[in-house]
């Protein structure tokens, strides 16, 4: 059974809180006594706020300050500082690395939207001093304003970077790396459909996509999994003799970077949102007033960082697209055509689909002729092919049968049309897909043989879609060798259906194209 915890002294409490709570409102002090808005938007004094803030907060969550009515009021102002400083810091960060991230383009109306959001988050740091020193005051904790007058949170940095004299790594099979880290990047542009759903909602309150569309959950999944993309370049690639072998690898790491960055204060702001805005949160808003509205927050989220992530991850989808054309081994794999009806719908847009996610060139060739595999259409025009094909076969496998020279067959052709077809079936060279079949009831052509009317009759069944005929058909697909051996997976498991079109798992190696 658990313990009962004892509930600790006020004075004491207070006594402990003063400990902690001098250098936040020393920098609430700092902050609020300042004409230029530089003395708060620059990362040192926002590196302290943040910290001094986090420290403060594990401490009166320690104590169920948020579940109190005389503390929670002022934990709700360390929650705002900790996040505002935390936001703002990665903003400037974004603003002063993104001219150097060697981006595709919209650096410039980024930049501009950037400095919108900072005087935004400026405002909110303004109120979240004031309201934090005012809720000090309430509960009897000591602000203190001194602050050492030799040192000053403004610093002025030197123009340029060190010299980069350290001796380049050498990296075996250079074009493997380079192919991997832009597979990479694709692979996780395909994950980040949280972002394309932002992008092009038409929802107007914003509310309505948490936590559906938005989360805290899936935003630090994704932010995260590009967290990792950067590191694996810095990793594999970085200071490398090969990183400097294609200029669109740093762009990579530019894209990759700055949508991590976006996602990280994203995350920071939906926890907020979630945590401390939520009508289910309980906050009593007579005690406390949030620094910005629900709906500005949201507006900054989507509008701002989830809307300019989303257009830096296909800024990189392109360049990573051009770097796996570049570098990519050619080479040709031979698959079976699809079970059921050939190359209709459902296969040729899975083909599409994985030639387009990679961005390389790739041929579908049969019978001498070549298709573009990144075009559903021209696949749909492969059947005509494999339909003439199957054609010939039905024409030779009926010719083998045994009922085309039973006497009695050749007598009675309706009867000679039903054992030919029986025994189509049972040598299973034939798939029936009408759960009500009839054999069609055609006339016979003059001096027309058995063989004939029987081929006739059941390519008007192919026809009209009722069967289908077994083939052993095969195509060739030549291109880039990772689209490939995705495409062989994708034949390999039925080009996402079985032998009678229903739709089956696909192996999660795959797993992008069903996104």
């Amino acid at each position: 059974m658990e313990k009962k915890k004892s509930i600790v002294k006020t004075e004491s409490f207070t006594e402990l809180v003063n400990l902690f709570s001098n250098p936040i409102l020393s920098y609430a002090n700092y902050a609020i006594s300042r004409k230029n808005k530089n003395d708060i938007l620059n990362t040192l004094f926002l590196g302290k706020s943040y910290s001094a803030a986090s420290r403060l907060e594990e401490l009166l969550d320690r104590y169920n300050a948020k579940y109190n009515q005389k503390w929670k009021s002022f934990r709700e102002n360390i929650a705002a500082i900790k996040l505002f400083t935390n936001v703002t810091y990665i903003t400037l960060h974004l603003k002063s690395t993104s001219p150097h991230y060697r981006l595709v383009s919209g650096v410039d109306l980024f930049l501009e939207d950037t400095d919108k959001v900072l005087d935004i988050f400026y405002n909110a740091l303004h109120s979240s001093f004031h309201e934090v020193l005012k809720n000090a005051k309430k509960n009897s904790l000591h602000s203190s304003s001194e602050i050492d007058k030799a040192y000053s949170f403004s610093v002025d940095l030197p123009e340029g970077v060190l010299e980069s004299d350290m001796d380049k790594r050498h990296i075996d099979s250079p074009e493997t790396v380079i192919v991997n880290l832009a597979t990479s990047y694709l692979n996780l542009a395909c994950e980040s459909l949280l972002l394309e759903n932002v992008r092009t909602t038409s929802k107007k309150n914003y509310e309505e996509l948490v936590p559906e569309v938005i989360s805290e959950n899936k935003l630090r999944i994704l932010e995260n999994k590009f967290h990792n993309l950067q590191s694996l370049y810095d990793t594999y690639v970085s200071n490398s003799d090969i990183e400097f072998m294609d200029r669109n690898l740093r762009l990579i790491r530019g894209h990759a970077s700055i949508v991590f960055h976006l996602l990280e204060a994203s995350t920071s702001l939906i926890h907020y949102f979630e945590r401390h805005m939520m009508d289910q949160t309980g906050l009593i808003y007579s005690f406390y007033k949030s620094p910005i509205t629900k709906k500005h927050i949201l507006r900054l989220l989507v509008e701002y960082f989830l809307n300019y992530a989303s257009q830096f991850v296909i800024g990189g989808k392109e360049l990573s697209r051009e770097v796996i054309k570049k570098y990519a081994e050619e080479g040709s794999v031979e698959v079976r055509v699809p079970g059921y009806r050939g190359f209709h719908v459902r296969p040729s847009t899975l083909v599409s689909k994985i030639v387009q996610h990679y961005g390389s060139d790739v041929s579908l060739l049969i019978d001498g002729e070549e298709y573009n595999a990144s075009l559903p259409m021209e696949l749909f025009r492969v059947n005509e092919k494999i339909n003439a094909e199957k054609r010939r076969n039905l024409a030779n496998n009926i010719c083998s049968l045994h009922s085309i020279n039973d006497p009695k067959c050749i007598e009675n052709f309706e009867k000679g049309l039903k054992e030919v077809f029986h025994e189509l079936l049972e040598e299973n060279k034939i798939i029936n897909y009408s759960t009500e079949f009839s054999l069609p009831e055609i006339n016979r052509i003059q001096e027309e043989t058995l063989g004939e009317f029987a081929n006739r009759a059941i390519a008007y069944l192919l026809a009209q879609g009722k069967i289908d005929l077994k083939t052993d058909l095969t195509v060739s697909f030549r291109g880039d060798k990772r689209v490939l051996a995705d495409l062989e997976i994708l034949a390999n498991c039925g080009y996402g259906e079985d032998s009678y079109g229903n739709n089956i798992v696909l192996p999660k190696e795959l797993s992008y194209i069903r996104r």
